[in-house]
């Protein structure tokens, strides 16, 4: 069966549409350069929604941003002028033609015919206004909202084969060796994808500034679909026979698309958003960041009586992200202008005359097919994944503006699914940075690990440039791809509240910017530190209590210390803080007895007695007296008073003390007086009795008689008769003792004449004790020696007197 086409110029639009879709992978949302920085603003949300959190600023708005990104396996562009000097209009004159136009020859291109399938992409985005801000303690919370645009065309595994002919065209399958030959093309896929997404992203800190530091954000997208289309080849056989004419076998192939028709004269944009949507669908991003902070302390300060992190420092050594992104899909189902369908295999198909076939439009396209080829499970709805990814990323902090990046971007999507693949790639990115500058140039194992690519990005504020391909950009003549993105907005930068003072409190909540103060205090200075601010502290500096209107007291007696007179002791208000343990009215300090209550005149001491002497002072506290006596009476009227008188209540003179002097044998002669106090005697003879005549005579007698052997204690025999009556005279009066006391002249040495002395008054104490006087005790014995004369020692006479026993008679 042979058909007939009629088509105008359709060969050569073929291979160029072909070779456009070799290989689209969605690589908007890399832009390596500027992933990793600080000073990203909204534009690291593509990777992880997490890192906004904890971000530079406080508030970030991007007006606008955008790439584009081209990339292919199977064409190589190699001009001898360069996509630079191209973009500059610097291509020189030899390759422009006569009007100056530049010329562009078909070689140029030049082919990889390796027999491997091919590749090729196309991406775009544009990033709407989005803002950004932070919220919350220390600014914790942030939340994004915004949208974008994002366009992608995309082919997977076309054989080489294929390529090729839709490059040269089937009239030249001869000359390229294809022709007559049965060829198979066993899977590939084609799609496009447009959409505009609608983006809400929450993100916090989960841990304060620590040792090891963890954030995590959220983004909700909703999608709204713009166009779609999509081929998905399951296996395909064919023969090219002449220029005009093919053979199908073995058709597995399903395709869909949006008519563009929707985009007619009536379309409104409003019908993207209402009832009349062509697609709308959902999408999330899900991400989380560990930094590493061996050093977090030294990032810690305390503001408004919180503690709180440099905001304006990067404090990590190491941040690791983990990001999924691009979980979701669009439903395309407006029937009106919404097709998807299967071919239906079933026998061979001779197809001829194609070069008149002209192309309408896709529904004429679709019901040709139909016709011509069949299809089965047709439906009006389709839908189309979004380019989910894996984002691992690293970022080290070498030291001070230096840091080195690594991005892991793992595809999550199935090569020959419905919708946008991203591309898988590995990049290392050293960068210099700063809140004002920033460079960076990435090293990028791309495009799904085929390609070593170096890129480069500059940034200057919240103005950025970049490119994941510098080769295609700047390069050479002779590059696949090429990439170029960029962005601008507007970024309130966060810094550390101002506190003009240095007090920790900052100045939008210090009530005394001036003035060194306390966050109690908002800000107003308490010097002594006791919880009352100087404004309305009376003793600002001394720390005092607050009920005191800040004036102290020590000793918590409720008088504050400066008007207190004993500060340190606790006391009575009345009595201006000083203590009356005695409870007398009379503080302690001026109170004589503090211990014992008395009256104010007395000085706060008892009176028992109450006779206007204190206590203290009243020798007699229970007698009442006068008070030049101490208080004391003189109860027995002695002129010795009480207090002195150690016989209060008998009559006695002042030097015994008051009391009467003692006679124990009662002779009117004191004790004291009385030589012999035991017995009673006269007052002449000092309280002792008066011997008789008799007695005395005996008592003389023996005395005067009593001689002794020369330089002996010998008593001489004439002296007997006296010491016989001498010993009568005792024995008969008992009560009688007798002391004799022996004395010498001074002849001889004193110790002689002591020992003589002695043994003389022992001779004559001997003698009597022979006679009967008993007991022995009742003679006393003393020796004197020459030491006690009667008489002069120069004479004979003398010495003879003073050489004696003297006797005398005691009384007890």
């Amino acid at each position: 069966m042979v058909f007939s086409f009629a088509c105008t110029g359709w060969r050569r639009a073929l291979p160029w549409v072909l070779g456009v879709l070799m290989h689209i992978s969605a690589q908007a949302q890399s832009w390596v350069g500027i992933s990793a920085s600080n000073y990203n603003g909204t534009n690291g949300l593509a990777l992880n929604p997490a890192n906004i959190a904890d971000s530079r600023y406080r508030t970030y708005v991007n007006l606008l941003g955008g790439d584009f990104s081209f990339y292919n396996t199977y064409l190589t562009l190699d001009a001898p002028y360069s996509a630079w000097q191209l973009a500059r209009d610097r291509v020189p004159g030899r390759y422009r033609n006569a009007e100056g136009e530049i010329v562009f020859k078909p070689e140029y291109l030049r082919e990889s015919l390796n027999g491997r399938a091919k590749y090729a992409s196309i991406s775009a985005e544009v990033r709407l206004p989005t803002l950004f801000f932070s919220f919350g303690a220390q600014q914790q919370q942030s939340v994004a909202v915004g949208s974008r645009v994002r366009a992608l065309v995309q082919g997977n595994g076309v054989s080489e084969e294929v390529a090729r002919l839709s490059r040269y065209g089937l009239y030249k399958a001869d000359d390229l060796g294809l022709a007559f030959k049965a060829l198979q093309d066993n899977r590939f896929a084609i799609n496009l994808n447009a959409y505009q997404e609608f983006a809400g992203t929450y993100a916090r800190t989960l841990t304060p500034n620590a040792r090891h530091f963890f954030k995590a954000g959220l983004t909700l997208k909703y999608l709204v679909g713009l166009g779609s289309g999509y081929i998905n080849n399951q296996g395909l056989g064919y023969t090219v026979y002449e220029g005009d004419s093919i053979q199908v076998r073995s058709r597995s192939l399903t395709y869909g698309y949006t008519d563009y028709k929707y985009y007619d004269n009536d379309f409104k944009i409003s019908n993207l958003y209402n009832k009349n949507r062509l697609g709308r669908g959902l999408g999330l991003d899900l991400g989380l960041v560990y930094e590493f902070r061996p050093d977090h302390e030294k990032y810690d300060y305390v503001m408004d009586d919180e503690t709180r992190a440099n905001e304006t420092a990067n404090k990590y050594r190491l941040r690791l992200g983990l990001g999924l992104t691009d979980l979701g899909r669009v439903k395309y189902d407006a029937p009106a202008y919404v097709s998807a369908s299967q071919l239906a295999a079933t026998t061979t198909l001779q197809l001829g005359s194609l070069d008149t076939l002209s192309f309408r439009n896709l529904r004429y396209v679709d019901a040709l097919v139909q016709k011509l080829v069949g299809v089965e499970g047709r439906t009006t709805s389709f839908k189309s994944q979004l380019p989910r990814a894996l984002n691992l990323s690293a970022d080290y902090h070498l030291g001070r503006s230096w840091y080195l990046g690594l991005l892991w971007q793992q595809n999550l999507l199935g090569r020959y699914a419905v919708g946008a693949r991203t591309f898988s790639q590995l990049a290392l990115t050293p960068r210099f940075e700063r809140r004002r500058f920033e460079a960076s140039v990435p090293l990028i194992l791309a495009n799904d690990y085929r390609s070593l690519q170096v890129g480069a990005m500059l940034r200057f504020s919240t103005l950025f440039v970049g490119s994941d391909n510098l080769a295609g950009l700047f390069g050479g003549t002779t590059f696949r791809g090429y990439n170029l993105y960029f962005g601008v907005g507007i970024g309130l930068k966060r810094r550390a509240p101002k506190d003009h003072d240095n007090d920790h409190v900052s100045d939008r909540r210090d009530e005394c910017p001036d003035l060194p103060g306390v966050w109690e205090f908002k800000g107003c200075p308490d010097r002594d530190g006791d919880h009352v601010a100087d404004a309305f502290d009376n003793c600002p500096d001394d720390p005092g209590l607050v009920k005191f209107k800040g004036c102290p007291d020590r000793d918590e007696d409720e008088v504050i210390d400066k008007l207190d007179e004993c500060p340190d002791t606790p006391g009575l208000v009345a009595l201006k803080g000083c203590p009356d343990r005695d409870g007398d009215g009379i503080r302690d300090g001026d109170d004589r007895c503090p211990e014992q209550a008395g009256p104010a005149e007395l000085q706060g001491c008892p009176d028992r007695d109450k006779d206007g002497v204190a206590d203290l002072d009243d020798k007699c506290p229970d007698l009442p007296g006068p008070k030049d006596h101490f208080g004391c009476p003189d109860t027995d009227g002695d002129g010795v008073y009480d207090n002195t008188d150690q016989c209060p209540t008998q009559a006695g003179p002042p030097e015994n003390g008051g009391c009467p002097w003692p006679d124990a044998d009662g002779d009117t002669v004191p004790d004291k007086d009385d030589e012999c106090p035991q017995t009673p005697g006269t007052v002449e003879n000092r309280g002792c009795p008066v011997l008789e005549k008799a007695q005395q005579k005996v008592l003389n007698t023996a005395f005067a008689n009593l001689e002794f052997e020369f330089r002996k204690a010998i008593i001489r025999k004439k002296s007997y008769p006296g010491l016989d009556a001498l010993a009568k005279l005792l024995v008969e009066n008992p009560a009688f003792r007798l002391r004799l006391a022996g004395h010498t002249d001074q002849v001889g040495t004193p110790a002689f004449n002591l020992k003589l002395s002695q043994q003389r008054a022992d001779a004559v104490k001997t003698y009597l004790l022979k006679r009967g006087v008993l007991p022995a005790d009742r003679i006393l014995v003393e020796g004197y020696g020459a030491t006690v004369p009667l008489d002069t020692n120069i004479t004979a006479a003398g010495r003879a007197r003073n050489r004696r026993v003297e006797m005398t008679v005691l009384f007890d």
